[in-house]
């Protein structure tokens, strides 16, 4: 959890405590190569899914970059839920864009999941209005027709244009 929830020590809550709680870790003899391993080493199938979402990705004007996956796509791949949702994650490295999402069709309902994530921009706010929430750099959302889509990536992509127009160093 520790390394998960705080990006690989990456998130700007990070404090020192969580870095000395990682020391005091480290001092006790965790074994990092067998911990890293087993959070980041992928099945075949997952990398497959991982390079499809790479060919099907969509940005927005403003760099808002996107990706959805239906029921087809899961079933293609193999995946779970959560797998399917944690391809939000493959989205975060592209230069400009500071906000990306992940809708996943659910299998089971009508609905659509959304996982949004942001670097510097707030996108909770933008959650809560579509049944969700979330911290401010991570949240989720549920959403009841796919045509609402185009009204979070809309809000998402104001957002992310207010806040390039009124901050420097961003990436």
């Amino acid at each position: 959890g520790m390394v998960t929830d705080s990006g690989r020590f990456r998130f700007r809550d990070v404090s020192g405590d969580t870095m000395r709680y990682a020391g005091m870790l480290l001092d006790e003899g965790v074994d990092t190569d067998t911990l890293y391993a087993n959070l980041y080493i992928k099945d075949f199938e997952e990398l497959k899914f991982q390079s499809y979402v790479y060919k099907k990705m969509k940005i927005t004007k403003n760099g808002v970059a996107y990706i959805y996956v239906d029921k087809a796509m899961q079933k293609k791949f193999g995946l779970s839920s959560e797998q399917a949702s944690a391809c939000v994650s493959h989205l975060e490295s592209i230069r400009g864009s500071l906000i990306w999402a992940a809708f996943i069709e659910n299998a089971k309902s009508k609905t659509i999941r959304v996982r949004l994530r942001s670097r510097f921009v707030t996108v909770s706010e933008i959650a809560e209005r579509y049944r969700g929430g979330g911290h401010a750099c991570a949240a989720g959302a549920t959403l009841h027709a796919k045509k609402e889509m185009g009204a979070l990536l809309a809000e998402c992509d104001e957002r992310l244009k207010e806040y390039k127009e009124n901050n420097e160093g961003w990436i």
